[in-house]
């Protein structure tokens, strides 16, 4: 045999010898996986059910009579199909030979869930669970099967409320965790009343952060701007519940699920625990939330936005009320706000927050961006004017190869100028349709409002205003100036961008 071949043949002879011990050591190997595993997975489970027992109790279900209409309760509407959905108490359509009269309002039991955030009786929940309660006044089941009536703050714009009752003992309050340090991925835990059934326990993660979502329609549904998304299961009669991390603190209030059929399919959705703190802790101060207004909407930069305007972060303005701070400063639809005060703005949310944050009557140097040129301003903001709501931004059209403007304008005449209050010098032209589901409906563009230039060019007829939209190149945007006129209220600026195919 050659020295080649007997290299082999001893080398094969180690490998077969090695064998047996090689299996005992993969064995013992797999065994110590095994329990490795099994160890962990005993940690996990003695941690939810650590914190089953000892969070738990700051969990409790909230019920109250309501005077509702026949359409669907508000926590009805949040759990409804989303084809369903529509803002709580809007009449619904009547049926063919009925009137239009007001139905008498019904009486109904509500509920759902909370959360004790101090031990002095305290408890925070939605405000779509206890906005319909008769005479403000709820009631208030804990852990330990005891009931309480309590006494309702609301804040309608947040969806959050503060619920008081009187236990004559300490209860046990959650503790708030910093909710702009989770991540996607970690551990989520809600708790809370689905169907009526108290203290459920369910797990999952967090899915994503800062989700966007208008419950109710375009112009008169809550918009809830910073949502984190769960699969954690949440269901009718969890909302106002918390959702906690794995150290048992509350990261979020559970506030309503996407879902195509009415029941949980693990999309759920919480409002973030820093902003349930910043309204709890006004409620319960003085019993009312006082943020700062500018009158401006913001938007965040899309991709084609950044292309065009060459910025890489900050807050794209859609709208400015007239006569609101914003307007005051000198800030204008199609600006970017990259800084509020010392506040670096990356997007839409962290603008609202700043905004809000602030104390009302204080000066607030604003850096903007106009064409690409900055901009030092300074704005004096308000409080925010009774009966507003946040006002959801219209994000870019998700483009098909159609023409830019699919819409019909009409010139300014004598009637629309007096309906409107425009002057006889103003130029523009009036939308008179808009083809609905287009890329020009999508962007924002509706019936009513007034649109004054396409693309920086004032146009005062149709012909106008769609000759300029066809010269625009592929890739490019066709960008509105408006002018949105409201029945009741002052008018804004507005911007509107169609990016071409």
């Amino acid at each position: 045999m050659s020295r080649k071949y007997l290299t082999l043949a001893l080398t094969g002879g180690l490998l077969l010898g090695a064998l047996p011990f090689s299996a005992r050591l993969t064995a013992r190997d797999s065994a110590a996986k095994i329990q490795e595993g099994r160890e962990t997975a005993q940690s996990l489970e003695t941690t939810f059910t650590h914190l089953a027992e000892t969070i738990g109790p700051s969990a409790v279900s909230i019920s109250a009579v309501a005077e509702v209409s026949p359409a669907e309760s508000g926590l009805e509407q949040l759990f409804a199909p989303r084809t369903q959905r529509r803002r709580p108490n809007a009449p619904s359509t009547p049926k063919p030979g009925e009137g239009t009269e007001e139905p008498e309002p019904l009486l109904r039991p509500i509920g759902g869930s909370g959360v004790i955030i101090r031990s002095d009786g305290y408890i925070l929940t939605n405000d779509h669970v206890v906005e319909k309660a008769r005479d403000g006044k709820v009631k208030v089941k804990l852990s330990t099967g005891e009931t309480f009536t309590g006494r309702v703050f609301r804040d309608d714009r947040s969806d959050l409320a503060v619920v008081k009752i009187d236990a004559k003992r300490p209860l046990p309050a959650i503790k708030f965790a910093d909710s702009g340090r989770i991540q996607v991925g970690q551990w989520a835990i809600a708790i809370g009343s689905p169907f009526g059934q108290d203290n459920t326990v369910t797990t999952g993660i967090i899915s994503a952060l800062q989700r966007k979502s208008t419950i109710g329609g375009p112009m008169d549904g809550r918009y809830y701007p910073e949502l984190i998304q769960t699969d954690a299961a949440i269901n009718p009669g969890n909302s106002g519940g918390p959702l906690l991390n794995i150290k048992g603190e509350l990261i979020g209030i559970n506030v309503g699920i996407d879902t195509p059929s009415g029941g949980s399919v693990g999309i759920g959705f919480a409002i973030p625990a820093n902003t349930a703190k910043f309204v709890s802790d006004q409620l319960i101060a003085k019993g009312k939330v006082t943020r700062g207004y500018l009158g401006l909407t913001p938007v965040d930069l899309e991709p084609e936005l950044r292309s065009a305007l060459k910025v890489s972060h900050g807050a794209y303005v859609s709208t400015v009320s007239q006569d609101s701070p914003a307007d005051t400063a000198g800030i204008d639809a199609g600006d970017v706000v990259v800084k509020f005060g010392t506040t670096e703005i990356r997007d839409e949310v962290s603008l609202r927050n700043a905004i809000a944050t602030a104390e009302p009557g204080t000066k607030i140097p604003i850096a903007v961006l106009r064409e690409g040129k900055p901009l030092a301003l300074t704005a004096k903001l308000e409080k925010v004017p009774e009966k507003s709501e946040a006002t959801p931004p219209k994000p870019l059209a998700k483009l098909k190869a159609i023409a830019p403007l699919e819409a019909s304008f009409e010139p300014l005449d004598d009637e629309i100028r007096s309906q409107l209050k425009l002057s006889d010098t103003f130029k523009g032209v009036y939308v008179a349709a808009v083809r609905p589901g287009t890329p020009t409906d999508e962007a924002g563009l509706a019936r009513g409002m007034i649109v004054v230039s396409v693309n920086g060019k004032t146009v005062t007829t149709d012909a106008e205003a769609k000759k300029i939209a066809a010269t625009v190149s592929s890739g490019s945007l066709v960008t509105l100036r408006t002018l949105i006129v409201p029945r009741d209220g002052k008018p804004s600026r507005g911007i509107i961008n169609i990016p071409v195919p």
